[in-house]
């Protein structure tokens, strides 16, 4: 009785695995400091991520070590055709680090991503992702 419940349990997890569709590889893309302000302290990073689902993009951005209590609006961008979409508003702490996690839909295909960190209430970019005004943006992902 005890292998006869190891076998239909081992069948069980295997068939749950291969239904499983296979998480996708998070893209990680470091923040830079903007032109407009090369002495701002610090940096971060951006994880790009959609193993949640088929149209989710995950994303999560990181400060570290930028201007102690200081609020920030993050946008992304998904290719270069549009407007970026405002995703949230991050206040760093005392050491200036801050993490915004934020999972948000995007059409299926293949996208370029993009994240742009402005101080709150401005449109003056002070972090953007590493390769952000090149023609790649920083980071690509197929969305099936």
């Amino acid at each position: 009785m005890k292998r006869l419940a190891f076998v239909l349990g081992s069948t069980l997890l295997m068939v749950t695995m291969l239904a499983t569709p296979a998480l996708a590889a998070a893209q990680k893309v470091d923040l830079v400091r903007a032109a407009a302000f090369p002495t701002v302290p610090g940096g971060g990073s951006v994880v790009f991520n959609n193993s949640a689902g088929p149209r989710n993009l995950e994303v999560t951005v990181a400060l570290k070590g930028v201007t102690p209590n200081t609020a920030y609006d993050v946008w992304v961008y998904v290719d270069v055709t549009g407007p970026g979409t405002k995703i949230g508003t991050v206040t760093t702490n005392g050491a200036g680090n801050a993490t915004l996690h934020v999972n948000t839909a995007v059409a299926l295909g293949t996208h370029t991503l993009g994240v742009d960190v402005v101080y709150m209430g401005s449109m003056s970019d002070v972090y953007l992702t590493a390769g952000f005004y090149g023609p790649g943006m920083s980071a690509t992902l197929t969305f099936k």
